[in-house]
């Protein structure tokens, strides 16, 4: 019997007839009240403006969790985008006790969180399974042998200075845990991506993830804070054809590998550059009632037809045969000794 906190009836039930035969247990932050979208079933406090650093105890369907924000930052429930939302470095999760042998522990995240974030299973103060990086998709968590037991609290830690963003928590009982399937993720043009997200309600975005491929129209917008530095996002729009009309935004797009942009990789997205993004497709709506397609949690899977690695020993071979000047401005050849300017760089050549 599998007990999903999705209805109240299922809850009920599995009130009624306890955990012994249960396959698993999945907490579902994403639920929310039947007559106010903006509000969790579990009570969390709603919006970054009601969040909170203090432990507090949330209860739904019979299952109670703690959670704890680390000083100075906090957690809230995301009112939008339905997830919890924790940290940074010392933030903690308390979960129930389950009354069966804990085999693994699935925490799947939300597609906009944070490639950084580390985090790990603990009881007390010791982890139970393996540190894993990067808080998106879903991480799972074989729980040691020794900490298996009926009636074990586990916690999860955030251990950087990241936050988490949980969608779910699955609770797998011991013998019955499942390989997980990676779903394939479909590659599509720009007009494709215009045509799905067209179908969406307002303000909906995909579940499924699309890889899009397209031509970037425009320079590439890599936003800044207000003291200059990189946020390590991309906003541009791309197209089915270089200089095209029919335009699919990209949302604050990361660099291969979910990573942020750095002033050292900002240079390898240009103008008419043929590329492809992954992510979720969303129909935007502004207050004004403008519609913007968009595709957004995503990140760079190929510039003109080349992956991370390739780019990168691209990078590097122009980063080699880069010229030098020395502080004058001068042109100077490779054997030339004294500091040089280099990609922007000094340096010391003895």
């Amino acid at each position: 019997m599998k007990q999903t906190l999705r209805f109240a009836f299922v809850a009920l039930m599995a009130m009624v007839y306890g955990n012994a035969n249960a396959q698993e247990v999945t907490l579902d932050f994403t639920l929310t009240e039947e007559a106010d979208s903006k509000a969790s079933v579990w009570g969390f406090p709603a919006s970054s403006k009601n969040k909170t650093v203090d432990e507090q105890s949330f209860t739904y369907g019979g299952y109670t969790v703690k959670v704890a924000g680390s000083t100075g930052e906090g957690y809230y429930w995301h009112d939008k985008d339905h997830y919890l939302l924790f940290g940074k470095q010392g933030a903690m999760l308390t979960l129930p006790a389950f009354s069966f042998d804990v085999e693994r522990i699935d925490v799947e995240g939300n597609g906009g969180a944070s490639a950084n974030t580390k985090q790990n299973i603990y009881v007390g103060e010791t982890p139970v399974s393996t540190e894993t990086t990067g808080a998106q998709g879903t991480n799972l968590y074989a729980i040691a042998d020794a900490y298996q037991a009926a009636g074990t609290i586990y916690v999860i830690k955030v251990n950087s200075n990241h936050n988490d963003q949980i969608k779910t928590i699955k609770i797998w009982k011991k013998g019955t845990a499942e390989t997980p399937v990676t779903p394939e993720v479909q590659e599509i043009n720009v007009a494709k991506a215009l045509e799905a997200i067209a179908a969406l309600a307002d303000g909906a975005t995909t579940s499924e993830k699309y890889q899009v491929k397209g031509y970037v129209v425009g320079a590439p917008d890599f936003q800044r804070k207000d003291d200059g530095s990189l946020y390590g996002n991309v906003n541009c729009t791309i197209a089915d054809e270089k200089g095209g009309t029919q335009l699919l935004t990209v949302y604050r797009g990361k660099n291969f590998g979910n990573q942020s942009f750095t002033e050292e990789t900002i240079s390898t997205l240009k103008e008419g550059d043929e590329v492809v993004f992954e992510g979720q497709l969303q129909k935007y709506v502004d207050k004004e009632g403008v519609m913007t397609p968009e595709i957004k949690n995503c990140y760079l899977i190929s510039i003109n037809g080349k992956d991370a690695a390739s780019v990168n020993a691209i990078k590097s071979d122009l980063d080699a045969n880069a010229p030098a000047y020395n502080v004058a401005g001068q042109r100077v050849s490779a054997d030339y000794r004294g500091v040089v300017i280099k990609n922007g760089k000094k340096l010391l050549n003895r």
